[in-house]
């Protein structure tokens, strides 16, 4: 099974959704998904030059000379693992579909029968749409955004909209009613946001409106869902110490980057010194990033992105490792329906899932890009036996939310 093309399509969404899709030579389709980053798409183009022409079932042997290919332009780390991510992701939807099987299938079978997804309701407030460079923006589909429009998110003053603890309880009761029995909301909000530019501490009196928040996540999810805390790697180590100390009591899957996810020895530190478990994860890349972080027990939960993260075996080998470790696994996912899909495709084949993310409740098309059958119901994703990661893309749909200038799959370099 040759490979035709690799191209690609941009989503204006809630964040860049760059879908990959690969053609072979008799007309199958795989389609991944690649975390947003500047230059992702000349970057895809620049690796599918090396795709074209292979057989599409060789996936691991064609990831691998990418990485071989990359390794000058730091295929260790960074945006060079996006794309591999997406193309890669790709792959294994192709080679599921050429042997008409589910990819779970592929991959030795599934642990669950259908994937709990956790709803991310960020800080309570309304829509904020995201470049790839963090700035805030308004997309055409969109009335509002909540934030200063051009601005970087992590500037002081970029977040406008003050913490409403009536509005966070109401949204935890929005995702409760729709089926979630898992959320997530965050802590750096107007009055927990360092308020110097690169700063990263907050005063011990700033840190009181914590427990306030999460009083609010509890009185709207009710007794039967669970829910994380995300810093976003605001914060310095005491500023951390003082959030894990607000914490201490609540019934938290996980606080989620309270530092860097580099900073192994902070982590461990903060790690020993509080009972509330620690997640990170979401901006490592490649098994090798996440080896330390798991040996020195410095988290509970790894939360590899499965579009970034430099491709399905590095994500199967980070969560393998952490089971063997007692530690869990709540894969990152700020993705559209086609990374979300394969995510869970993934993540039912790890036996120490927690959940899997969901970050698109805000984007009113997100079932459409996939023909309008809803990808979650009531919190879950079913692992069935269609083809694949078992969903096929609209690219109608595609082109009506396409981020200005961007090309929709048209292709670069095709194999005849």
């Amino acid at each position: 099974m040759r490979i035709r093309s690799v191209t690609t399509a941009v989503v204006e969404a809630n964040f860049d959704w760059t879908i990959v899709r690969i053609e072979a030579v008799d007309g199958t389709v795989g389609w991944g998904e690649a975390f947003f980053a500047p230059g992702l798409v000349e970057i895809v183009d620049a690796l599918g030059e090396l795709v074209v022409g292979a057989d599409a079932r060789d996936v691991t042997r064609i990831v691998d000379r990418l990485y071989t290919a990359a390794s000058g332009a730091g295929s260790t780390a960074g945006v060079v693992l996006n794309a591999i991510s997406g193309i890669d992701a790709a792959l294994w939807d192709l080679a599921a579909r050429a042997l008409d099987a589910p990819l779970w299938r592929l991959l030795g079978g599934r642990f669950h029968e259908s994937v709990r997804v956790y709803a991310d309701c960020h800080g309570g407030a309304a829509l904020m749409s995201l470049d790839p460079l963090l700035r805030i923006r308004r997309p055409a589909w969109a009335d509002s955004s909540d934030g200063t429009l051009g601005r970087t998110l992590f500037e002081p003053g970029a977040e406008t909209t003050a913490v409403d603890l009536d509005r966070i309880a109401a949204h935890a009761a929005a995702a409760v009613a729709l089926g979630y029995d898992a959320l997530k909301f965050d802590v750096d909000v107007p009055g927990l946001i360092p308020a110097t530019a690169g700063g990263r501490h907050l005063p011990a009196p700033a840190v009181d409106l914590l427990p306030e928040i999460i009083a609010a996540v509890q009185r709207g999810a009710g007794p039967g869902a669970e829910f994380a805390l995300d810093c976003h790697w605001r914060y310095d180590l005491p500023t951390a110490q003082l959030i894990a100390e607000a914490c201490v009591g609540a019934p938290l899957m996980w606080l989620e980057d309270p530092l860097a996810p580099d900073n192994v020895s902070g982590l461990r530190q903060l790690a020993r010194s509080t009972p509330v478990p620690l997640g990170t994860g979401e901006n490592l890349g490649r098994w090798t990033a996440f080896a330390p972080l798991i040996e020195e027990h410095a988290v509970a939960v790894v939360t590899p992105d499965l579009a970034k993260v430099g491709g399905l075996a590095e994500a199967r080998l980070v969560a393998q490792t952490a089971a063997a470790r007692g530690i869990a696994v709540a894969p990152h996912n700020i993705a559209g329906p086609i990374g979300t899909a394969f995510a869970a495709q993934a993540a039912s084949t790890m036996p120490n899932l927690l959940a899997l993310e969901h970050h698109g409740l805000s984007v009113p098309f997100f079932d459409e890009l996939i023909g309008g059958t809803p990808l979650i119901v009531r919190g879950r994703i079913a692992m069935t036996d269609a083809p694949g990661i078992g969903v096929d893309v609209d690219i109608e749909a595609v082109r009506r939310y396409a981020k200005p200038g961007t090309r929709v799959f048209d292709p670069v370099v095709a194999h005849a």
